[in-house]
C-alpha cells in the first residue's frame, strides 16, 4: 500500500461514496473502486460496508482513515521542510475559529505572520459541531473558540478570561442605565449568542438557575455579528462576552455592566491531542503557551 492509495481512502471515508471520492480525486469511479478492493485484499479485511450508494467504514476502516490521515499529513510535513530555505517556515495554517472568538484571532494572526512572512493561511468560521467536525477530519489543525466548549479529545490553552456584558437597544428603557442585575436580565427577551448544549448557553443558564431565575429566551443565535443585528433591530438583548460587543459597537446598541454574577469567559487555542501538526501550527500554538 503506498500513499497515493491511503489518499484515495481518505476521500471514500470522507466522502462516504465511491462517485463522490472519484469526483474529489479527479479520476473515474472503477479505477478506485478497483484501488479499494486491493487494498481489502491486500490487508485480509473488508474496510467499508455497502448501503446502497453509501458506505460506511468498518472497524478496521476507521483505523486505517486514522492512521492514513496522520501518515498523509506527516509526509506532507516532511515534504515543506525539505523545501524549506533559510528564509524561514513555509506552508499553510488552517484555523478555525467561533464566532464569539473572532475578536481574536486577526491581531493574532498579524503578530504570526510578522515573524512567519512565508506562511499563509486559511481561515473557516463555525459552531462547536462544525469546528470539531473539522477537527477530526483534519480540514484545520487549530481552532479559537469560546470557553466553556464541548470539543472532545482536544488540548486547550485558555486566554484571559473577561466578563460578560448585556446589550440592548438604544431605544431600551434601560439603555441609560451603567449597571443591571443578572436575575433582572432573565425576565427581558434575550436572544442567546449560542445554542442548547453548547459552552457559552449552558454557562448562562446554569448562571439564571443559581439565582433562582428562569431567563426568558426568544431567540438563539450562534452568530454575534447576526446577534449585535437583531438586537439593535430591537428584537431583543443579548449578554455576549465583553470583547465580543467593544468589536461590534453600534449606535443602536448599547453595552450595560452585568452585576450579581462573578460567571465570565475567555477564548482559547484547542487543537486534538495526539495528532500530527505542521511545524507553522506548533510554531502558533507556542504563541500562547
Amino acid at each position: 500500500m503506498d500513499i497515493r492509495q491511503l489518499r484515495y481512502f481518505i476521500a471514500i471515508a470522507e466522502e462516504g461514496q465511491i462517485t463522490a471520492a472519484a469526483k474529489r480525486l479527479n479520476m473515474a469511479q472503477p479505477p478506485l473502486s478497483q484501488q479499494l478492493k486491493q487494498m481489502e485484499e491486500e490487508l485480509g479485511t473488508p474496510l467499508v460496508e455497502r448501503s446502497g450508494k453509501r458506505i460506511e467504514l468498518t472497524e478496521a476502516g476507521h483505523s486505517l482513515y486514522k492512521q492514513a490521515v496522520n501518515i498523509v499529513h506527516q509526509m506532507e510535513e516532511a515534504i515543506a521542510e525539505v523545501k524549506e530555505t533559510g528564509e524561514g517556515i513555509r506552508g499553510t495554517l488552517s484555523i478555525g475559529v467561533s464566532a464569539l472568538s473572532a475578536y481574536f484571532l486577526p491581531e493574532q494572526i498579524r503578530l504570526f505572520q510578522q515573524k512567519y512572512p512565508l506562511i499563509t493561511y486559511k481561515v473557516w468560521k463555525g459552531d462547536t459541531q462544525l469546528l470539531t467536525q473539522w477537527l477530526e477530519r483534519r480540514v484545520i489543525e487549530v481552532a479559537v473558540v469560546r470557553l466553556p466548549h464541548s470539543l472532545p479529545n482536544c488540548t486547550t490553552i485558555p486566554m484571559e478570561e473577561e466578563p460578560f456584558v448585556l446589550i440592548v437597544p438604544t431605544a431600551s428603557s434601560y439603555a441609560t442605565a451603567d449597571q443591571i442585575h443578572m436575575s433582572e436580565i432573565a425576565a427581558l427577551p434575550l436572544i442567546m449568542p449560542s445554542t442548547p448544549g453548547l459552552g457559552i448557553y449552558d454557562l448562562l443558564v446554569k448562571e439564571f438557575e443559581r439565582l433562582g431565575a428562569a431567563p426568558h429566551v426568544i431567540c438563539e443565535c450562534p452568530d454575534i455579528s447576526l446577534t449585535v443585528n437583531l438586537v439593535a433591530a430591537q428584537v431583543g438583548c443579548s449578554i455576549v462576552p465583553r470583547s465580543a460587543w467593544e468589536t461590534h459597537r453600534s449606535e443602536q446598541i448599547r453595552g450595560i455592566e452585568i452585576t450579581g454574577t462573578s460567571i465570565q469567559s475567555a477564548a482559547a487555542v484547542v487543537w486534538q491531542s495526539g495528532r500530527h501538526l505542521s511545524k507553522a501550527a506548533k510554531r502558533f500554538i507556542g504563541m500562547f503557551s
